[in-house]
């Protein structure tokens, strides 16, 4: 039994078809099906059911998975250890951030961390929230950068900042705050479903469910510069981030509005899957976002 043979059950687990983690493992196809049909005699244990496609682990073969990925993790503390005691920081983070704040944030953090951490690899992957908390759970990321926070235990929560929730679409010069009641009777433009922020939106606003739709057209945005684009174009409301709401323009700012007291606001946090490897540099990653961004809220 060797590590390469656990990355290679993790990698059939994690793409369910041995050519394609063959050709992420850098291997022939036959070789990784050697060496972990060899695993398999050693424990044993039948780990995949080859007859079914995606090819899926048997329920033995899950515990063995689940012990490969505890070893191989291990073992990478070990090497970011060293690097840490060095005094630097290397290897690769894969991050995972959802949408509406990927394009408000990652400006704001990539160039002041590569420069910080040069040696440090980043990898970043825009996604809807569940698909970054089953990444997560996969270990296809290390961490990632969420607007809702997941009810399971293993997941360990870093704070990074809160922002207000804004109101775009305001024609009275004179209005200084909007309460809900208004908006409810007006056309709330959302964006489409999969978006956390939608399901916010909802909520705070106590729409029912509804769809974007005005007079024969029917729109589902993935971008807050659609929604404004849309306010400005068919009038009704937007619900937008304070950070968002910096970057536009003044003509826009100034149809923008608080909410009444109290604001309704997002929290958006560093999340990571217990037990995870890479502490120091999703640490490192944190402390930046919370430095850049405290001077913009």
């Amino acid at each position: 039994m060797n590590f390469r043979q656990l990355e290679y059950v993790i990698a059939v687990e994690e793409e369910g078809h041995f050519r394609k983690a063959a050709q992420r493992c850098c291997v022939s196809q036959a070789t990784l099906s050697e060496m972990i049909r060899r695993l398999e005699d050693e424990l044993d244990i039948l780990i995949f059911d080859r007859s079914r496609n995606p090819v899926v682990p048997t329920y033995n073969g899950k515990q063995v998975i689940s012990k490969s990925r505890e070893i191989i993790n291990r073992s990478k503390e070990l090497i970011h250890l060293k690097s840490a005691l060095e005094g630097r920081l290397s290897g690769v983070l894969r991050i995972g951030i959802i949408p509406t704040v990927a394009p408000l944030l990652l400006p704001k953090i990539i160039k002041p961390f590569k420069k910080k951490y040069p040696d440090i690899e980043l990898k970043i992957k825009e996604a809807t929230t569940d698909q970054l908390i089953s990444d997560l759970e996969s270990e296809r990321i290390d961490a990632a950068i969420l607007a809702t926070n997941p009810s399971d235990k293993d997941f360990t929560e870093y704070p990074l900042y809160s922002e207000a929730l804004k109101v775009y679409g305001i024609q009275d010069k004179h209005k200084k705050r909007i309460t809900t009641k208004e908006i409810k009777k007006s056309t709330v433009w959302l964006l489409e479903d999969g978006h956390c922020f939608k399901d916010q939106v909802v909520s705070v606003c106590g729409l029912e469910d509804q769809s974007n739709q005005f007079d024969g057209l029917e729109m589902q945005c993935s971008s807050f510069a659609t929604l404004v684009g849309l306010v400005d174009d068919f009038g009704g409301y937007t619900l937008l981030p304070e950070l968002y709401v910096r970057i536009m323009s003044s003509k826009r700012q100034n149809k923008t509005r608080a909410f009444e007291s109290p604001e309704p606001f997002r929290k958006i946090r560093m999340m990571v899957y217990r037990p995870f490897v890479k502490k120091a540099h999703v640490s490192a990653l944190t402390a930046l976002i919370r430095s850049s961004v405290k001077s913009n809220l």
